[in-house]
């Protein structure tokens, strides 16, 4: 497969709220590049943990930013906090985009995954961090990259890397709890 601008506009449609168009741009560079280092032979294969098969990385990044962007627009109407949606957004849509190449195919094929030699050498959020910086986004984008990583020493500094954190963690714990695996407040 073939990965394009298109693909991931129509993978992630919040990516069109987003004012700033080149960031959309730039993330859509970066999932194609990560794609491109990646053992996937289509990004749907890609999945979004080992702990939690059938379960595609595109499909989790799209609902945690979905969650998150409900979250932040009702936060801004109940409490009228000041939010960086465009952060939020390409924040949340970059935040596994390490997953590309830090997993691989197992040995049961499509719907399942295993650490790739690149994943077992980086921590979980490095290369999403990495790319994120390699391409000028905003330190905020590549601070949240980093510390959503439940191993991550880091904790979210920003009202909008707190409500990507949750929801991320909450999505995660969803698909971990269908698979009856510990969750991620229970491994990390």
């Amino acid at each position: 497969m073939t990965l394009n601008r298109q693909n991931i506009l129509d993978f992630f449609p919040a990516l069109n709220e987003v004012t700033n168009k080149q960031w959309v741009d730039t993330a859509c560079d970066i999932w194609i590049e990560a794609f491109e280092k990646s053992d996937w032979k289509d990004v749907q294969d890609a999945q979004f943990a080992m702990r939690a098969p059938n379960v595609p990385l595109v499909q989790h990044t799209n609902s945690v930013v979905d969650n998150a962007l409900k979250v932040a627009k009702r936060t801004i109407t109940e409490y009228n906090y000041p939010l960086d949606l465009d952060i939020l957004i390409i924040s949340g849509v970059l935040h596994d985009v390490c997953k590309l190449e830090e997993m691989t195919y197992a040995e049961g094929g499509v719907g399942t995954s295993k650490k790739s030699d690149i994943g077992a050498i980086y921590q979980h959020g490095f290369l999403s961090g990495f790319y994120a910086q390699k391409y000028n986004l905003p330190k905020e984008v590549v601070a949240f990259c980093v510390s959503h990583a439940g191993q991550s020493k880091l904790l979210p500094k920003t009202k909008e890397e707190l409500i990507l954190f949750y929801c991320d963690v909450m999505d995660a714990d969803l698909h971990f709890m269908e698979a009856n695996v510990p969750l991620t407040l229970e491994v990390d």
